[in-house]
């Protein structure tokens, strides 16, 4: 009989551990989701638009370089987003070969949980290169 409890107690463990690991993956795709879809619409747009200028911050927010998902402002949002900001930094890179100077940046999408528990949300990073089209 003692030994059937300690399973049972140890199963119950198991599953309460199963449930926020799954609660991590799913909020773990939602804050990558929503990088994605900030990268998307920044790509595209071209250099003359204030979202990406130069500048912005991933620890503060700075204006023409944040927003809350899910107040109009994102892509494909749903009620449950708005517990995420999203910041973004954008950096001058020299162009490569074929390209002028100053017409690649590099921009680096945060996603940032409202909710500070690292058992079931954590921060996301997205880096890529956004090449200025049409360039001047």
């Amino acid at each position: 009989m003692v030994i059937l409890t300690v399973a049972l107690v140890s199963m119950a463990e198991l599953m309460a551990i199963t449930l926020r690991m799954q609660q991590l993956g799913r909020n773990q795709t939602l804050a990558m989701r929503l990088a994605q879809d900030k990268v998307d619409e920044l790509m595209s747009r071209n250099f003359t638009f204030a979202e990406l200028a130069v500048g912005g911050s991933l620890t503060v927010d700075q204006a023409n370089h944040f927003d809350v998902p899910g107040t109009g402002v994102a892509v494909n949002t749903t009620a449950g987003n708005r517990q995420y900001r999203r910041r973004w930094l954008v950096e001058a890179l020299p162009g490569d070969n074929g390209s002028p100077a100053g017409s690649l940046r590099r921009l680096t999408v945060r996603v940032i949980p409202l909710r500070n528990d690292r058992r079931i949300s954590n921060t996301v990073d997205l880096v890529t290169i956004v090449r200025c089209w049409p360039c001047p």
